[in-house]
């Protein structure tokens, strides 16, 4: 493997400085002035208006600082929506057939970009050649090669891009980063993320429903495939892209990389060791489906002061049984913090096996990450401050997953190599 011009010290050195925040102010978590007062409006464009781009949009248009001019979609029925709801709340933004049309005509501040997993660093470095901000969704890219060249394009271009984990943006995660990282419950060696659904058996997972419009005529079905194995135009393909392997990491993609981001946080972890990956389809096998409906990985890191030796993160997910939900939990030698985005519990060891004896919390969030993780976003592109979750946190939560998922494929532990900077099966 050829050394690619960057070193680790380069490479890490941007986002030092986060890796050391302890806390962030009520700004950061969407609680400041910024939302409610007047001042210069953020103008934005908005890319995909899908299930997810409109549920964003629709937090968007209720924010008074900003402005949503514009919208792009590669499908006519989505676009049309979206565009109709923006006129619905007072505004007026003007379609477009795609990003780069709106990109060379729009007057715009930054995009935000709802789109499929796989052309997401095609939408990344396209907004950065425009000196565009970017709010990209989870996860930030496709591959890890991707990751690395996103970092590299914005080490020139120094833009704002707040990646969609949405994690970063509530409360009660930085109070565990603050309890585990200040040794308050004790040396960690292994870390949990779990996210656990259920659905009908008439209703699986990711089939999202298909607008009756959807058709050859009203999408651009080229512009989706993107660099893809070409196959013929599928509506399936196209609205659930999650189920298939050419556009999509699966659950590992999807769930996983929301729970890494977290526990990248509060452990203050950056690029693992290795990873190991397995899944399979074991309850939907409708339609191709490719990616797996059951799915576990182990990923290993190096160490911390509150993990000297290291520590393993173990995933779960499955899509047959909703049983604990979603969370994370950090073991500890004193306690365990048990925790999701709305609520955390500090469990204390017992006194016979513990080497301090702590003591029980119990903390709950108003914090709602959707809309904080939106204003964080809004306002750095206002203030050029460092977003919430920046281009290297995405690399890093996006790489582990994508380590695991080739391990998957290879059916071999895949390492990552800290001199080289790259992945690799031994």
């Amino acid at each position: 493997m050829e050394q690619q011009g960057m070193t680790r010290r380069d490479f890490l050195g941007k986002s030092a400085a986060a890796a050391a925040v302890v806390g962030l102010g009520a700004s950061a978590l969407g609680q400041g002035a910024w939302a409610q007062e007047g001042g210069d409006r953020v103008r934005a464009g908005w890319l995909g208006t899908g299930i997810r781009g409109f549920h964003l949009l629709n937090i968007a248009t209720d924010l008074p600082q900003v402005e949503v001019v514009a919208v792009a979609d590669i499908f006519d029925g989505w676009r049309n929506r979206a565009l109709g709801r923006i006129e619905e709340k007072g505004g007026k933004a003007t379609g477009y057939p795609d990003l780069e049309a709106m990109l060379e005509e729009a007057d715009i501040d930054c995009v935000v970009a709802a789109t499929p997993e796989h052309v997401h660093v095609k939408h990344i470095l396209q907004a950065l050649d425009a000196d565009k901000d970017i709010y990209i969704e989870k996860p930030m890219t496709h591959t890890w090669e991707e990751g690395m060249e996103v970092v590299r394009a914005n080490e020139e271009k120094k833009k704002v891009i707040q990646v969609g984990t949405q994690r970063r943006s509530v409360d009660i995660y930085y109070k565990a980063r603050d309890i585990v990282q200040s040794g308050g419950i004790g040396e960690i060696t292994q870390c949990k993320g779990w996210w656990h659904r259920n659905s009908n058996s008439s209703n699986p997972q990711w089939r999202y429903p298909i607008p009756e419009d959807a058709s050859e005529e009203t999408i651009d079905w080229e512009k989706f495939l993107y660099n893809a194995p070409y196959v013929p135009f599928d509506v399936h393909r196209y609205f659930q892209w999650r189920c298939y392997w050419d556009y999509s990491n699966g659950p590992a993609g999807d769930l996983m990389v929301h729970q890494l981001d977290a526990i990248n946080l509060v452990m203050g972890g950056e690029m693992p060791k290795s990873a190991m990956g397995m899944g399979d389809i074991y309850r939907f096998h409708e339609l191709g489906r490719t990616t797996p409906d059951t799915w576990n990985a182990i990923v290993e890191y190096p160490g911390r002061d509150w993990a000297p030796s290291g520590y393993m993160v173990q995933y779960s997910c499955v899509f047959s049984n909703e049983y604990e939900g979603y969370g994370e939990i950090f073991y500890g030698t004193n306690g365990t913090i048990v925790m999701n985005d709305r609520e955390m519990k500090v469990v204390p060891e017992r006194e016979q096996v513990a080497d301090e004896v702590i003591e029980a919390m119990e903390m709950t969030s108003e914090t709602w990450g959707d809309k904080e993780h939106l204003i964080n976003f809004f306002e750095c592109v206002q203030s050029r401050d460092e977003p919430n979750c920046t281009e290297h946190h995405g690399h890093y939560a996006a790489s582990a997953a994508h380590m695991a998922v080739m391990s998957h494929h290879r059916g071999r532990q895949v390492k990552w190599d800290d001199i080289r900077l790259g992945a690799y099966t031994s």
